[in-house]
């Protein structure tokens, strides 16, 4: 509850005998769902004649139209765009205003450029007004699930409760009476309307919306808040103090009073580093393929920048004349030059999770909202700059660099640590805290680093152009604050990033000189000191963190030793605890330290990080709980998906630093419990279902399982094979290193070829290309066609563990070959859409993919024209259908030597799997739980498939497990008196006797076993489940329908009143 009083003018206030007493014991309190709709609070004392002041304020019946200021910067609905109307426009507007490619081209200076592209970004906001809907904001509160009758009910117990005050008294009691039923009536409807609709929406749920529906809702663990006033030295600021105090601490100027002669030395460097020289190396002008890669990789339902534009509005603006936008941009970079409009970001203020005070301007995450067209020109040009900067990037940098992620960081430095641990060696890990590390980038070493780097000279005044005259716009509390930067990356801006990794690289560099071990996941650094003794470490560790301080000062970054964490590491009982400060500050010893997610523990039991992925994920359960029921809600196959794209990645993250912990019982036991909740909703069973039940019936692997799974899945991405499999070579990937320059990336192509066109021209060289796999072997071939026959052909044999699509891309690769060799154009025809898809795109690091590139690539560069085309497999193509022959005359060639061995990651992920279900497999055999499910599923491998193919109705569910309506069970829980079964009295009524003995279900069972020619037996159960699941839950089902009607009817008689 929150208290509306002021504390200013007291509530009560009286004169006995000549004194005045005065008190504010009235108080005004509320729920936080309706604090932003009051407003006006205040005490009256002249209102009424009372000792207790009157209290007035205002109530919004309707939704809060806030503060003046726009909360979104989203305009238009583009879900309701016609397209079509809108790229006329802008081809019109573009045409009257003169905007075209030579005109652009011919801008002199890049005051010519800004008004070009005020003019283009002021020509698309013209057609998106003109033709686009806007968003219309609805003032009027409404729930789902409210009706007319409700509403008329509601205006009934009103009215009655007013007809209490004017009641007579002989009346009184009678109308109270009316009063009390009308309102629980109104209660009642209410809550049955609102359980009703709840039901609905989760009833409709799909995998289709499910994302935007059920799982927004049950993720959503927190409030919007209205904005708070902030404190600075113990007084609250006014809404415009907070707002300013809010920009100060995110953008800090640039002090130049304070410099150093070393930090000026450092801006005179910058201001003339890119000044125009001879023999400047330029990168090339970007290209009609990149602009349409950057175009597309923007999501349309993110917030768009202060013009409104959103994504999907900027695409189909350049689309309508792409040969304008690519002529602006690279006349941007021509001219070395970044448009000031597209600088200007409004910045959303956040509050970042679980913090204590939210008064503290620190408590808050600036977000900034760029325009989408400065975006996709940020985006190419960084692009560029990767493609120089990351192979000169530290490899200790793992933040932000591709093909590197924070579990390679993780399982390095946890992999390292063992490491030592059993070289008797004490450990010290420190983790450095950089305050506000991407709000204080220093601009002028940023214009130095590129210059050291070697990057080409005009994407560095690109930056300095980027880095120059940027200004930001603050909402908050109803303001709105503009200021101008100096330094600092904008958070959310796609060159932060690339900048931040270029100015603490070299601190990277220097520290793998200084320290055994480091390693860097952008601001995040931790290092690690190793030694003998802890006074070894100490003294160590003190010279290399006064080395970090004073790099720190030299680029006007602060390092913040009050947020350093340390641990020491060992396993050793007896030891000297090194004494660290940064700065004459001390560094506190910890027994845990997070590092990027995951809680690392002295011993490295990771018993914390694991009790804390277990709470995240029971939070989510309990708003599944409530979408989820065994007769209504969510289905299980949304529910499964929840399971294994959100809980399971929450559990499993960063698996491989931290997999054998999951060995321990203890560990075991909590995975376990958190599990056999998430089972129990997918299977719909009963509560009282045990674990090793409901995890086979809802067919979710153990998770324990699926983290040692995930580990090793994770080894052998890097190369590692698993257990069992050591001979074998795993494709890797290829490295980004080994890509071309962005400007020579792209161009690739593929033709369709239509079923019913026929390939007549037989003067072009055709090569066929085909891959096969048959239960003998895997094979690729070529087959040349020249003149309408075929001159040559070559067989390619592969490894019996690779793919169809491995065969179909060595196929491809080995063609390409063969046209460079004899130096002739040529067709290469592939019925494997797939490969080709991948071939022309750039996503993909596949190293035959990545190969095949740069050899069509380099024949082009050679004069030799290389087509690709798609045809339709097995209508009748010659060259097609010879191919195929070749391809498959190779699989089942046996004997022959094999010339690619290769194996894929798919086939390891299939044996790890088959790995995985058969100790499943020993484990479900080897425990005394999940009884009746043993007499129909002997065996986790067949109750795997069996589960996977079709997931039994609720009826059957009860069968499986013996949890359900029938008298033994409800026994058991004292729910019932007599667990026997109407047929015999000395008989229980489980699951068995019901299916394999009750005479009352005899008939049943004998017209079951004539349609499926099989004895109904405990023994034959699971072949009868296997075989004739459906015969088999037609029959089940109807003898739960025929138990629940009995076992619920004699409930019934128990329940009902025996008279006087």
């Amino acid at each position: 509850m929150h208290v509306l009083n002021d504390g200013e003018v007291p509530t009560f206030d009286t004169i006995r005998n000549g004194k005045r007493f005065t008190s504010f014991i009235d108080v005004t309190a509320c729920t936080e769902d309706i604090l932003g709709r009051i407003d006006d609070w205040k005490v009256e004392p002249d209102l009424i004649s009372s000792d207790h002041n009157a209290i007035t304020f205002r109530i919004k019946l309707t939704k809060s139209e806030g503060a003046p200021f726009k909360r979104t910067t989203r305009i238009y609905n583009t879900k309701k765009a016609n397209w079509s109307l809108f790229k006329e426009k802008i081809t019109q507007l573009l045409t009257e205003h003169k905007i075209n490619r030579e005109n652009v081209t011919e801008s002199i200076d890049t005051k010519d450029i800004e008004q070009v592209v005020e003019k283009y970004t002021d020509i698309i906001i013209e057609a998106s007004h003109c033709i686009l809907p806007k968003i219309k904001t609805k003032n009027e509160t409404k729930v789902p699930w409210w009706n007319k009758d409700l509403d008329t009910l509601k205006k009934a117990v009103a009215t009655k409760r007013r007809r209490i005050r004017c009641a007579a008294a002989v009346r009184k009691e009678k109308v109270i009476r009316d009063y009390l039923d009308a309102k629980e009536k109104y209660e009642t409807q209410a809550r049955e309307a609102q359980t009703n609709s709840w039901k609905n929406f989760c009833s409709k749920q799909d995998k289709e919306n499910m994302w935007q529906g059920i799982y927004r809702v049950i993720t959503r663990t927190s409030k919007r808040y209205e904005d708070q006033l902030l404190l600075k030295d113990g007084e609250y600021k006014s809404p415009k103090e907070s707002a300013e105090l809010l920009v100060k601490t995110f953008f800090p100027d640039d002090d130049q009073e304070n410099d150093t002669e070393e930090h000026r030395r450092v801006r005179e460097t910058a201001s003339r580093v890119n000044k125009v020289e001879h023999n400047e190396t330029h990168d090339p002008p970007f290209t009609l393929e990149e602009l349409n890669t950057a175009a597309c990789s923007f999501n349309p339902k993110k917030a768009p920048g202060n013009d409104g534009l959103t994504a999907d509005i900027c695409w189909h603006a350049i689309n309508a004349s792409p040969d304008i936008f690519l002529a602006v941009i690279n006349k941007c970079l021509e001219a070395g030059y970044f448009p000031n409009k597209w600088k200007e970001a409004v910045t959303i203020v956040l509050r970042k999770p679980a913090k204590v005070d939210y008064g503290d301007p620190k408590s808050y995450r600036p977000i900034g909202l760029l325009p989408i067209l400065g975006k996709i020109y940020e985006k190419m040009f960084v692009s560029r700059l990767k493609w120089h900067l990351i192979p000169k990037t530290s490899k200790h940098q793992y933040g932000f660099m591709p093909q590197k992620s924070t579990e390679d960081a993780l399982y390095t430095t946890v992999k390292y640590i063992r490491k030592k641990l059993e070289q008797k060696k004490i450990l010290t890990l420190v983790s450095l805290d950089i305050e506000g590390a991407f709000d204080s980038t220093w601009w002028p070493k940023i214009k130095i680093r590129l210059a050291e780097e070697g990057c080409p000279v005009n994407l560095r005044r690109v930056m300095d152009s980027y880095l120059e005259n940027r200004k930001v716009t603050l909402r908050y509390a109803g303001e709105e604050i503009s200021k101008g930067t100096t330094k600092g990356c904008v958070q959310g801006s796609i060159g932060g990033p690339t900048i931040w990794n270029l100015l603490i690289d070299p601190l990277l560099k220097e520290l793998a000189h200084r320290t055994e071990y480091m390693q860097a996941f952008a601001d995040d650094v931790l290092i690690i000191f190793e030694g003998n003794s802890g006074q070894e470490i100490q003294l160590k560790a003190n010279r290399v963190l006064a080395f970090v301080h004073e790099w720190g000062a030299r680029n006007k970054l602060k390092f913040a030793p009050h947020k350093t964490k340390a641990m020491v590491v060992t396993r050793k009982h007896k030891f000297y605890t090194p004494r660290l400060a940064m700065n004459s500050e001390p560094i506190s010893i910890d027994k845990q330290i997070k590092v990027l997610g995951v809680e690392i523990d002295q011993k490295l039991t990771f018993n914390g990080h694991i009790k804390n992925v277990c709470n995240k994920a029971i939070k989510i359960y309990k708003q599944l709980s409530k979408a989820a029921r065994i007769n209504w809600g969510l289905n299980s196959d949304i529910i499964a998906s929840i399971y294994h794209t959100v809980i399971e990645p929450i559990i499993t993250y960063a698996a491989a630093a931290w997999a054998p912990s999951v060995k321990k019982l203890y560990v075991r036991k909590t995975l376990g419990k958190l599990q056999r909740g998430f089972a129990q909703k997918i299977c719909r069973s009963y509560r009282t279902v045990s674990l090793n039940a409901s995890i086979l019936l809802s067919g979710t692997l153990p998770l324990d399982l699926r983290v040692q799974e995930e580990a090793t899945m994770y080894e052998a991405r890097r190369g590692l094979s698993p257990s069992g499999l050591e001979d074998l070579k795993i494709e890797r990937r290829s490295s980004f290193k080994d890509l071309p320059h962005p400007a020579k990336q792209t161009g690739l192509h593929f033709n369709i070829v239509d079923i019913h066109e026929r390939l007549d021209n037989e003067e072009i060289l055709k090569m066929y290309t085909d891959g096969s796999k048959t239960n003998l072997g895997v094979g690729a071939a070529w087959s040349k066609w020249e003149n309408g026959s075929e001159t040559e052909n070559l067989k390619i044999k592969l490894s019996r563990h690779c793919t169809v699509y491995q065969a179909e891309l060595i196929a491809i690769r080995s063609a390409v070959d063969d046209v460079i060799k004899n130096k002739k154009h040529a067709a290469i025809y592939s019925d494997s859409r797939a490969s080709l898809v991948a071939v022309t795109g750039e996503r993909s690091l596949n190293p035959q993919v990545v190969e095949i590139r740069h050899k069509l690539r380099t024949s082009r560069e050679k004069g030799i024209n290389i087509d690709l085309h798609w045809i339709k497999a097995h209508i009748g193509i010659p060259g097609n259908e010879r191919a195929d022959a070749l391809a498959k005359e190779t699989a089942e060639t046996l004997g022959t030597k094999v010339d690619y061995v290769k194996i894929p990651l798919s086939y390891i992920r299939k044996e790890v799997r088959q790995k995985t279900i058969s100790e499943w497999d020993k484990r479900y055999k080897d425990t005394h739980t999940a009884k009746t499910t043993k007499f129909f599923i002997s065996s986790v491998i067949d109750g795997y498939k069996i589960i996977r193919q079709k997931r039994p109705s609720p009826q059957m569910m009860q069968i499986l497990t013996g949890h359900g309506a029938f008298a033994e069970y409800l026994h058991r829980f004292g729910l019932k008196s007599d667990p026997s079964c109407t047929c015999d009295s000395q008989t229980s009524q489980t699951v068995i006797h019901l299916i394999v003995e009750c005479p009352v279900f005899g008939a049943s069972r004998c017209d079951l076993e004539q349609q499926i020619n099989t004895k109904v037996t405990t023994e034959h159960l699971p072949d009868i489940l296997k075989n004739f699941r459906s015969q088999l839950e037609d029959f089940c089902s109807k003898v739960v329908r025929c138990v629940t009607r009995c076992n619920k009817s004699v409930a019934e008689v128990r329940r009902a009143p025996t008279g006087p």
